[in-house]
């Protein structure tokens, strides 16, 4: 295995260490509020965290081949599951969203898995054909936006704008590294922001939470409390934190203080200090998947470590700025650190696959 694999590994694991030990800060009083047992999501969370190295020590052995003989199946499958949630008998909604698949008391959310069957369809897709792209023809990219585009819908169908557009996104960094012309890419994106446009004035929530982006003190008690609740765990956090476990914001405060908004209790708790430790963490990953995409000169293997850095990387990127106020607020988990069994089982499924990647990098040298 190559050595950018290992520090993937123990990155990847120190964020979880780092997960674990804020989910359980975060959700305690309202895990013992909800649930009477304090300790609710942190044991659910490691069940998850178990779960997922078992897919990762999986992925990890798995031959590259298999990713790429197998990514038509893949993302079909994913299809198939985003259609599931539909299903009256297994389909679960909450909040008015219906994302979920309910089984033996245990739910999963079918898009987190199409994220990742998305980075390795586009992977196999774009290799096979990449003599085609790098002579600048464009119709050779009109099937996987058909795929994309189907995975995309279904999803802003359940809804979940955030996920669509991390996919959408993906997406068009994966072509543009696979070579496609610059002004395409520019057209394909000012076409995106059109639909994103529609897409929210299509649904006055969304007005909403981009009014509360904008200026969320127009309504404190509304639209706005929650991202004026991060800033003020931000602030009190200060350079060194109030201290590990002694988060106000968290007292019913902050919502979704252990998921989506989990990074500012880190901000309370740890303060600066805390919170760029978090991020250098994330840059290693970054770098280290930068240098093991550099290091190969097969196409599959060079996109496949693209979009699988960009899963993990762009998720982390979007909850920063969700919780910092950069975004309107969209709910995606900060990798490996949220709380959630289909995030963190299948993002180390992901490192599990660059670790194969990784793997078949050192059996060459």
């Amino acid at each position: 295995m190559s050595k950018e694999a290992r520090l993937l590994f123990v990155v990847t694991y120190v964020l979880v260490g780092i997960g674990i030990v804020m989910i359980y800060s975060s959700s305690a009083v309202l895990a013992n509020d909800w649930y009477h047992n304090a300790q609710y999501f942190l044991t659910r969370q490691v069940l998850y965290v178990l779960l997922g190295t078992v897919g990762f020590f999986i992925a990890a052995s798995l031959p590259l081949k298999f990713y790429k003989n197998n990514s038509r199946a893949l993302i079909l499958l994913a299809i198939l599951l985003l259609l599931v949630v539909y299903l009256p008998v297994i389909g679960r909604s909450a909040g008015g969203a219906r994302r979920w698949i309910s089984v033996a008391g245990f739910q999963f959310q079918p898009v987190e898995y199409a994220k990742l069957a998305c980075c390795i369809y586009l992977a196999d897709y774009l290799s096979r054909k990449i003599a085609i792209v790098r002579k600048g023809g464009v119709a050779i990219y009109i099937p996987p936006l058909i795929i994309v585009g189907i995975l995309c819908l279904l999803t802003i169908l359940e809804p979940d704008l955030g996920s669509t557009v991390l996919m959408v996104l993906l997406t068009v960094i994966v072509f543009f590294v696979a070579g496609i012309r610059l002004r395409y890419v520019i057209g394909v994106g000012a076409g995106l922001a059109f639909i994103l446009y529609i897409l929210i004035l299509m649904k006055p929530y969304r007005i909403s939470r981009l009014q509360a982006y904008l200026n969320p003190w127009q309504d404190p008690y509304g639209s706005g409390f929650q991202i004026i609740q991060s800033f003020l765990a931000f602030a009190l956090g200060g350079f060194r934190g109030v201290g590990l476990g002694e988060s106000t914001q968290k007292l019913f405060y902050l919502p979704s203080s252990h998921n989506d908004f989990i990074l500012a209790v880190i901000a309370e708790e740890l303060g600066l200090v805390g919170v760029m430790f978090v991020i250098g963490l994330y840059l290693v990953f970054f770098f280290c998947c930068i240098r093991m995409a550099r290091k190969t000169d097969q196409p599959f293997e060079k996109l496949l470590i693209t979009g699988l850095m960009l899963l993990i990387i762009l998720q982390t990127v979007i909850h920063m700025m969700v919780a910092t106020g950069l975004v309107p607020t969209k709910g995606l988990p900060l990798p490996f650190i949220s709380y959630g069994g289909s995030s963190i089982v299948v993002n180390l499924v992901t490192v599990g696959i660059l670790m194969a990647v990784g793997r078949r990098r050192r059996g060459r040298s």
